[in-house]
């Protein structure tokens, strides 16, 4: 089998000089990776009729320029001599560790190698790729060169790296999807036993899982235990106990809630009450009573296992427990990076330590059905060859949900106005839905597919401080709160596309930033990039922002008092903390984009997939995005990643066991 490779007069090296950036929206990481041509054997490009490099074209000497990437400019020099490209360096940028990874070491290499600007973006990095190619197109001109020309020249061997090529293979486990759902089935069914190979499309493991913030949700009694139960959170419980009963299961879930919240009173107890039931059924009302009460419940009763599973298997966590944007309450868990990239670390670095088989640029495009049985797929590995890899004792789904795929976002969408192009997704661009395809080809069962929410921080300006609501506030362009901050996502969304611009501003100051673990580095990276805007005084970050400066001191100051009086205000906010009072003043700017798809494959509670008959569909289990019927109308925000590690838990442990 031919094999992708380099030519061996090309020459790697790579630096790291600071570790990369770790939360969502922190959009700061300061880098160095070099890319060399070894000098003895880098041979010149000649001039081609349409105009491309020839020898004497280059003014010789080191260039810089940036341009844009995902999280704000990426810096890089690039090193000519008279005939030839012979070094890309990467400076300061604000891209994410290991979503750009990728781009920072194939697109310069294949660059240098071809001598072309022509060569292909990364998958899952495109916009990091792509800025790599503007920054050096700028030092080609710099440098007395052609851009356009280059652009046109053939490339010899595009940016792939050198890897392992799946073959046509038996095991016992395929897992399809290498974002968190489908590394927790992999290491799961490895540490039942199976063998088990996994298979990702994209050039990059992690999926969503990997972009997200790292908040994992789940009653934890010993995190929680100093955390203060106010009358503004018994509010919020009394009222969702008070809700009529919707169904037999829904009516047994809230008695149990309700049994425990008797105990709870009669305890005395001034702490935070939580139990893994009342999670259920915060989470259950919280997506309108649409989602599966057994579902919500299998997730629930396995999220705290699970966290203490991520934990052993080497996932650090906060000992700190907060309420990241649209959790409800008090148990959003968090890695110390502020990043799911730990968490995917973890995994890929168990998963393959404990012999499971991982193969990337691998795209699976169908399942093969045996005896009415799910026994393996269809897929075109790094090579576009068409390989068969039979499972034995079963296939695991976890390709994710559809956000970036609009076709399927309009086709099925019941729940907003417009969903197509004027929205863009905050989500891997691997997040396409071909699980659910793949799915319903062999009978699989969808549910809820209706159902997609929007994430209200997706970040314009390029940066952010926390996505946590317990101490900041949200305000439009009008200097103005418009919304209770800690409401659902979907609520949230709605109430930021009424705003001016559909545009609106999170509020914090310095004690918030460092309250979240955000480095003076990181601050002033932001700050001197415009990725937020800032100020000493309320009036110098209105100022800075474009807003009332009156309007905004105003917002503050009732901010303050409401965070004092510790009630629900006129929003019905219900989650205080800390007031806004320590300068410097933040505030980054945010605008609603796709971020989950609720619908998908219909699962039970072992993970497995049920067809449209109502019946198990044998072999066959799916994990995280790709599956419906868990959240309902709507997801609770630090509920996904729980969502896809427990499934994926389960689903591995259960498929080992065929």
């Amino acid at each position: 089998m031919k094999r992708r490779g380099r030519a061996a007069a090309i020459l790697m090296t790579m630096t790291l000089i600071l570790g990369g950036c770790g939360g969502k929206d922190d959009g700061t990481t300061a880098a160095v990776e070099t890319t060399k041509a070894a000098e003895t054997t880098a041979a010149p490009v000649e001039t081609t009729a349409e105009g491309a490099a020839g020898q004497g074209i280059y003014k010789p000497g080191t260039y810089t320029a940036s341009a844009q990437g995902n999280n704000g400019p990426v810096e890089l020099s690039v090193t000519f001599s008279e005939e030839a490209i012979t070094e890309i360096v990467i400076g300061e940028h604000g891209e994410t560790a290991g979503i750009s990874d990728a781009a920072f070491e194939k697109v310069p290499a294949a660059i240098i190698e071809s001598q072309s600007l022509g060569v292909d973006t990364v998958s899952g990095a495109t916009y990091t790729s792509q800025a790599i190619l503007d920054a050096v197109a700028d030092c080609v001109t710099q440098a007395g060169g052609d851009a356009e020309a280059l652009l046109a020249v053939a490339v010899q061997g595009g940016a792939e790296a050198e890897g392992a090529v799946l073959e046509d293979a038996e095991v016992d486990v395929l897992v399809i999807g290498g974002g968190g759902a489908g590394l927790s089935a992999a290491l799961s069914a490895s540490q039942n036993g199976a063998s088990v190979i996994l298979v990702e499309k994209l050039s990059a493991l992690g999926g969503n899982t990997f972009r997200c913030g790292g908040a994992f949700n789940t009653c934890d009694p010993e995190r929680q235990k100093e955390i203060p139960m106010t009358e503004a959170l018994s509010s919020a419980v009394e009222k969702v106990l008070a809700h009529e009963d919707v169904s037999e299961e829904h009516a047994k879930l809230k008695a149990e809630v309700q049994e425990q919240w008797d105990a709870y009173k009669a305890s005395g107890s001034t702490m935070l009450f939580d139990t893994l039931e009342w999670h259920a059924l915060q989470s259950l009302d919280a997506g309108d009573y649409e989602g599966d009460v057994e579902l919500v419940r299998t997730l629930t009763s396995n999220t705290l296992d699970t966290l203490d599973w991520l934990s052993h298997n080497g996932v650090a966590w906060t000992d700190q427990v907060s309420t990241v944007v649209g959790a409800l309450w008090n148990r959003s868990h968090q890695t110390p990076n502020n990043s799911g990239a730990d968490i995917i670390a973890a995994l890929e670095k168990n998963a393959t330590e404990n012999g499971v088989k991982i193969y990337l640029d691998s795209k699976a495009e169908e399942l093969v059905v045996e005896d009415g049985r799910v026994a393996g797929a269809l897929v075109t590995n790094a090579d576009g060859e068409k390989v068969t890899v039979k499972a034995a004792k079963g296939v695991i789904m976890a390709t994710g949900g559809f956000s970036a795929n609009v076709e399927m976002r309009v086709k099925y969408n019941e729940q907003w106005e417009d969903i197509g192009e004027s929205l863009q997704t905050n989500n891997s661009p691997g997040a396409t839905g071909d699980g659910i395809v793949m799915g319903e080809a062999v009978g699989a069962d969808l549910v809820g597919m209706g159902w997609i929410q929007l994430m209200p921080l997706n970040s314009v300006s390029g940066g952010g401080i926390s996505g946590y609501v317990n101490s900041s506030l949200y305000c439009n362009k009008e200097g103005e709160r418009f919304v209770a901050e800690d409401q659902r996502r979907d609520v949230l969304a709605a109430a930021a596309l009424g705003q001016t611009d559909k545009l609106f501003y999170v509020v914090c100051d310095q004690k918030e930033a460092e309250l979240r673990g955000v480095t003076p580095e990181t601050l002033s990276y932001m700050v001197d990039n415009g990725l937020v805007y800032s100020g000493d005084t309320i009036a110098e970050l209105a100022e800075d922002m474009g807003v009332p400066a009156d309007a905004l001191e105003k917002t503050v100051s009732e901010f303050n008092e409401l965070v004092k009086a510790d009630k629900p205000d006129e929003f019905g906010r219900t989650t205080w903390e800390n007031t806004i009072e320590t300068g410097p003043f933040y505030a980054p700017s945010f605008s609603p984009a796709v971020h989950h798809t609720m619908g998908g494959l219909k699962i039970n509670g072992n993970a497995e997939v049920i067809g449209t008959d109502g019946e198990v569909i044998p072999g066959f289990y799916a994990a995280g995005e790709v599956t419906g019927g868990i959240h309902g109308t709507n997801r609770v925000g630090g509920n996904a990643v729980p969502d896809a590690l427990c499934f994926g838990k389960i689903a591995g442990a259960n498929a080992a066991k065929e």
